[in-house]
């Protein structure tokens, strides 16, 4: 399987994950965007700049929703400055929170981007050949 961005574009972007951490980071980014793009971009010639951009947005969303990183930095769900109180979410709602800016990402970034026979990334109807 090709990877969409490689750990050397990876570190041109700035990226600061080691190289363990990005491969898994990165196939689980590659992975979602195959599911909204139906694995349009692993069939064409070259990977697109916006696909790749994307991909390092994901990765960074990804660590963000390791289980460790939620457990050390649960997300702050509510805060009362009167009396002094502050309620975190739950995993689950941290987990939806993080999914739902992923998604958002994906369709922000590749938006209006196609495939090599212009049909565009994030069509989910019928493709005929």
């Amino acid at each position: 399987m090709t990877k969409y961005l490689t750990y050397a574009e990876y570190l041109a972007y700035g990226g600061t994950l080691s190289e363990s951490d990005f491969n898994l980071a990165e196939f689980r980014s590659q992975k979602r965007v195959d599911y909204w793009t139906d694995t349009r971009v692993a069939s064409m010639a070259a990977v697109p700049e916006e696909v790749k951009l994307c991909i390092m947005s994901m990765i960074k969303a990804n660590v963000a929703l390791s289980v460790d990183r939620l457990a050390e930095a649960p997300l702050l769900s509510s805060y009362n400055n009167d009396g002094y109180s502050e309620s975190y979410g739950s995993a689950s709602e941290q987990v939806k929170v993080i999914t739902d800016a992923m998604d958002d990402v994906i369709r922000e970034t590749l938006y209006g981007v196609t495939d090599d026979r212009g049909v565009p990334l994030l069509y989910r109807g019928l493709d005929r050949q």
